[in-house]
């Protein structure tokens, strides 16, 4: 039996599906375009690829053909307050939509479990608790913007659904990623600004960034290791999750360690004129990493920037990170 995964081609769909392939698990990816052909020579071809999209019922009722018996569901449209103004109801249909079709055709093919990728945008901003930290039962929901308010409203229905069809189902709210296999999908308008850094360190350009920008961030391959964990896991019954990176860190620190490996990159912090940008117009708090602690036997912590820029500019630079975001 397989483990399906909507969005399989995105950014984070790429990093679980390889942390899935190495745990020696069958892979279905579902997505709306095939990932470029170049990574199907790789690691990648070992996943089957169906192409479709999540509001389709016959597309999802062809991805599921075959022997799904797991889903982990990261399709999803990220978007910034413009495509809010364009597409509201784009937005909604793929985010809330979809995920009520995805957990209608499981039910059709009997599947057992589901894992759902929600965010930290759930909690908007949100004051934290007395530890300074957004726990999941306890902080209070608020939502600052619609892709937080269609993902709030996906969970609500993936644990009300799984309640009623009988499929266990886990929701898991994802904090702010970086890492290798980020690229343009056409999903995000906005990609990750440590991104946006390494790629202007790659080029010879200046960085001025709006502020420092802390955030719990987490490497995308130790949150990917963590989620195929979780998919492993007995599950809480219908409950919620938090997956953070277990350290406030900075974008100011990721340019300071690109800095030390391209020594001819540039940066600053200058408010007016930012050339990086990013979602938030403040910080928030971390995520409270308890419970997911006491369901997998750890909570992973991504702190050493360095070790992860390394790895980040050495996967630029081979064939797979050239293939997903050019020379």
């Amino acid at each position: 039996m397989a483990v399906l995964l909507t969005g399989g081609t995105g950014f984070v769909g790429l990093n679980i599906a390889r942390a899935l392939l190495k745990r020696g698990e069958e892979v279905v990816l579902f997505a709306p375009a095939p990932p470029p052909e170049a990574l199907t020579q790789g690691w990648i071809g070992q996943a089957r690829f169906i192409q479709g999209d999540i509001r389709a019922p016959e597309n999802l009722d062809r991805a599921f053909a075959g022997g799904i018996d797991r889903v982990i569901h990261t399709a999803a449209l990220t978007p910034d307050a413009a495509a809010e103004v364009e597409r509201p109801d784009l937005i909604a249909e793929v985010n809330f939509g979809g995920t009520v079709r995805l957990m209608q055709a499981a039910r059709r093919a009997g599947v057992r479990r589901v894992l759902g990728l929600s965010s930290v945008a759930v909690y908007g901003f949100a004051p934290p608790a007395s530890d300074g930290r957004l726990h999941e039962n306890s902080t209070l929901l608020q939502p600052a913007a619609l892709y937080g308010i269609t993902k709030l409203a996906a969970e609500q229905a993936i644990n009300r659904l799984g309640a009623l069809y009988g499929i266990d189902t886990l929701t898991v709210r994802l904090g702010p990623c970086f890492g290798i296999r980020e690229h343009a999908t056409g999903v995000r308008p906005l990609l990750s600004p440590h991104w946006q850094c390494a790629e202007a360190a790659r080029a010879g350009r200046e960085c001025v960034l709006p502020r420092p920008m802390a955030a719990d961030w987490i490497d995308a391959e130790v949150a990917a290791a963590a989620i195929a964990d979780l998919l492993a896991s007995p599950f809480p019954q219908h409950a919620t999750i938090n997956l953070g990176g277990g350290a406030m860190t900075t974008v100011a620190a990721w340019c300071e360690a690109l800095s030390a490996l391209c020594p001819a990159f540039q940066w600053r912090i200058g408010p007016d004129a930012p050339t990086v940008r990013y979602g938030l117009e403040q910080d928030r708090a971390p995520m409270d990493l308890g419970r997911l602690h006491a369901t997998i036997g750890r909570a992973p912590v991504t702190d050493d920037l360095a070790a992860v820029a390394r790895r980040y500019l050495t996967w630029r630079d081979s064939p797979e990170g050239i293939a997903l975001c050019g020379a």
